[in-house]
């Protein structure tokens, strides 16, 4: 059984993505909410604690994943901040590398889903922490199937060019993992010849990523927010967005996000916890 404990949950759209999930995923999935509204659901959906306060629902959410008695956390209606602070205090120890990051899954109509990382929480990250970012999204894929993952780290263009701070940055990272064989790792790299065979046969591009990469790993949150709102509103893509580097997924929703998209976050945490 895995434990989803939501702190803000018992509001409309997140009884409607527990709902769904119980239905789909039957006896798998067990979800404790904590909020300060009124109990909406029954015990039949989750299993529910008044709170006096967010950040008192957020702590005892957090204290849950804590002591092992969940394996995911679900942000409902309370502040990112907040559930991000109260993960990082030192009492708790969920913090499992020095960098947490996000990590989204992108299904977009007509390509394999893509890793998309970060677009959401670092916002312009030195060489070791993009390195940090990218190893979190290399373990991701571990977890969720992926055993040698080909990650592009982005820029404008496909060449080394030191006057370009995004191709320099990923040109360092890529040197990093010479050798590795967890994942396969090219940069600098342009979004079409990471994900498109048409251009990488166009252009006549060679690398071990051409055209298949399963991980896009993008030089500052700006660059990560663009790309990420892009396949959402103009490629139309099903997002689903979790932070790693914790011992738990967090799965980020808000109130914008549809009811697909957060299950699509959930079900992409589940992915991660079961291996």
């Amino acid at each position: 059984m895995i434990k989803i404990a939501i702190p803000g949950g018992s509001h409309p759209e997140i009884l409607e993505v527990v709902t769904k999930a119980k239905q789909l995923y039957k006896d798998v999935v067990s979800f404790f909410v904590f909020d300060t509204k009124e109990n909406i659901g029954n015990s039949d959906v989750w299993i529910y604690e008044q709170c006096e306060s967010d950040e008192h629902s957020v702590k005892q959410a957090v204290t849950m994943a804590a002591r092992g008695e969940a394996q995911v956390l679900m942000k409902g209606i309370v502040e990112t901040r907040t559930v991000l602070k109260e993960v990082l205090q030192k009492e708790h120890n969920l913090r499992g590398q020095s960098v947490l990051s996000h990590v989204a899954l992108v299904n977009l109509p007509g390509n394999k889903p893509l890793l998309l990382t970060d677009a959401a929480m670092n916002i312009n990250p030195n060489t070791e922490q993009l390195k940090q970012i990218t190893d979190n999204a290399i373990d991701v894929c571990h977890r969720i199937g992926i055993e040698c993952p080909k990650v592009a780290l982005l820029s404008s263009a496909e060449s080394y060019n030191p006057k370009m701070p995004s191709s320099v940055l990923a040109h360092d990272v890529a040197k990093l993992y010479e050798g590795n064989n967890d994942a396969i790792v090219v940069g600098p790299i342009s979004l079409d010849l990471a994900i498109s065979k048409e251009a990488v046969k166009h252009k006549g591009y060679i690398s071990a990523v051409a055209g298949e990469a399963d991980v896009l790993v993008v030089p500052s949150i700006d660059v990560g927010n663009v790309l990420y709102k892009s396949f959402a509103v103009i490629g139309k893509a099903v997002i689903g967005g979790t932070i790693v580097g914790a011992k738990v997924p967090i799965v980020l929703t808000s109130r914008s996000d549809s009811t697909e998209s957060k299950l699509y976050a959930l079900e992409f945490a589940l992915q991660q916890v079961r291996g």
